[in-house]
């Protein structure tokens, strides 16, 4: 086919501040068949109206109560009717023109997945922040080493593997991509940045990403879930760390401080 389908899947839940920029960053691109597809928790904060108002553009949308963002996922995937399918979160958005490279990525490569870089943006003092972040395929059995919002997949390889394992309510997508590389599919690196990741998203405010990290390694007989385990003390050492650096800069009111010490690090 000279012009394949490409499906993408946005899930959301009371997303209002940023779907808009998600949807346009999806229905702007140059590629000309894409399937949008945008499954919504039963948001009450305006985002269905957002939705609405783009309705012409979307595929498919349901807004209706779920059992979570990989619930959420694999209602989308199984509606999706593409040859691949790319997942963006109601929080990201994607660069211009990448649909058209990563099809032409999966055409030329023949691959069963392409992946690429991506961009994190993380929002200090009311100003936005960029860092470029590069995947390493090489670590896939000891940490998540792709991002999954800069990741394509074959529609097959979800039916194949049956999507997500909802059981892991925070790193099923791991899960999913590791079940993958252990299976052998191909997989193709696009030297591109594909995607903008807004920091701040519910995998990152507490550890139980790595708990599951550790769980699904052992599930899937990776030699590395005893590294996993030791990252579950480390990512609580460092939450309490943060903690304690928290309660010190409210007390002696160093929030500027702080505020210049990130922006530091982030530029």
């Amino acid at each position: 086919m000279n012009n394949p389908k490409i499906s993408i899947i946005t899930v959301v839940y009371n997303g209002v501040q940023h779907i808009e920029q998600t949807i346009q960053s999806v229905i702007s691109q140059d590629y000309n068949n894409i399937e949008y597809i945008i499954i919504d928790g039963g948001s009450r904060d305006g985002t269905q109206e957002v939705i609405k108002k783009y309705e012409k553009d979307v595929a498919y949308w349901i807004s209706e109560k779920d059992a979570g963002i990989y619930h959420a996922m694999n209602k989308g995937w199984k509606k999706a009717s593409g040859e691949w399918i790319g997942i963006l979160n109601a929080d990201d958005y994607y660069l211009e023109g990448i649909i058209s490279k990563v099809v032409a990525a999966f055409t030329a490569s023949k691959a069963a997945i392409v992946y690429g870089k991506m961009t994190k943006l993380r929002a200090i003092g009311g100003e936005s922040y960029f860092k470029e972040v590069a995947p390493n395929l090489a670590i896939m059995e000891q940490t998540m080493g792709i991002f999954h919002p800069s990741t394509f997949v074959s529609r097959k390889v979800y039916e194949d593997l049956n999507g997500f394992n909802e059981k892991y309510r925070l790193s099923a997508d791991y899960d999913f991509l590791l079940r993958a590389y252990q299976k052998k599919y191909a997989f193709h690196y696009l030297d591109e940045v594909l995607t903008v990741f807004r920091i701040g998203g519910v995998s990152n405010t507490n550890c139980q990403s790595f708990k599951e990290g550790y769980q699904l390694l052992l599930e899937n007989n990776s030699p590395y879930a005893s590294q996993m385990k030791r990252a579950i003390y480390r990512c609580y050492f460092k939450k309490a760390y943060k903690q304690i650096i928290n309660t010190l800069v409210n007390v002696f009111g160093l929030q500027k401080m702080l505020e210049e010490r990130i922006k530091k690090k982030w530029r």
